[in-house]
């Protein structure tokens, strides 16, 4: 009997301990625990949490900046926008702007080349125009000399009619230098309008001029600020990496209901 009642036991024991190893089995990661899983994490790929290993360090990846956006130096952002404007914004990767400092460079440069040269057209047009009307001979004279030569008939009204007005004005000698006399009003208006407008294309040019710096200045400016801002971003994403991230788990057809959830750190 007592034999009997020893080996009931033994059987017993062996029984339990069949049941705690399948029971154990039973918490093992099943296909529908890892398609929950997977679910949870928001991915098709099956693969992907097989290795906890695999998973921080694809996570971690994918933090991580791209190549192609790394930090950006505003020195070098400041000298290519001063060299031309657009330049700096190009090299931050900001190509729609680059495009339209571009633009605004290149129209700056061809307004100012166009004046300048319309200018010296009209230039030489009223010089001309002087010497075959007025037997004057303008060139290389100063604009004081070219405005007095549109606004009085000749030489002999400036010294007589313009000396009076302005007594210290110095006399000037009836020299072939010094010498003109038009023919007409209607000659002398003309001249004046050529004249003007020469020295009109001339500031027009000086203008674009201007431009063509206030272009460069806010090119710049903006290529820094651009710069500094792609630094902080860059500084921003890195410490994101930094930061521990989960992994939870469940498995809903277990009757214990457990849920794991493991926090992955970079400590090193």
């Amino acid at each position: 009997m007592l034999k009997s009642l020893k080996t009931i036991t033994l059987i017993t024991g062996i029984i339990l301990g069949n049941a705690t190893v399948a029971g154990a089995v039973e918490l093992m990661q099943t296909p529908i625990q890892t398609q929950f899983e997977l679910n949870l994490a928001g991915t098709d790929d099956f693969d992907n949490f097989s290795d906890p290993g695999q998973a921080q360090e694809q996570d971690a990846d994918e933090r991580k900046p791209s190549a192609g956006g790394g930090k950006k130096s505003v020195a070098k952002a400041v000298l290519f926008s001063a060299l031309v404007p657009g330049l700096g914004e190009y090299y931050v990767g900001n190509k729609g702007k680059a495009k339209i400092f571009f633009i605004a460079e290149a129209l700056t440069w061809v307004g100012y080349i166009s004046y300048r040269t319309y200018g010296n057209w009209k230039e030489d047009d009223f010089i001309r125009f002087a010497s075959e009307n007025a037997d004057a001979q303008l060139e290389g004279k100063n604009d004081e000399f070219l405005d007095m030569v549109g606004f009085y008939n000749d030489i002999d009204q400036y010294n007589s009619l313009g000396r009076v007005s302005d007594p210290d004005r110095p006399y000037l000698p009836d020299t072939p230098e010094n010498h003109w006399y038009w023919q007409s009003n209607a000659d002398r208006d003309t001249y004046r309008d050529i004249k003007n407008s020469s020295r009109e294309a001339f500031r027009r040019a000086d203008f674009m001029l201007g431009a063509a710096v206030f272009n460069r200045v806010i090119s710049i400016i903006d290529a820094a600020r651009d710069a500094k801002r792609s630094q902080r971003r860059i500084d921003d994403e890195f410490s994101r990496a930094d930061k521990p991230f989960f992994k939870i788990a469940m498995d809903p057809l277990n009757d214990h209901r457990l849920i794991n959830v493991t926090m992955y750190t970079n400590l090193f």
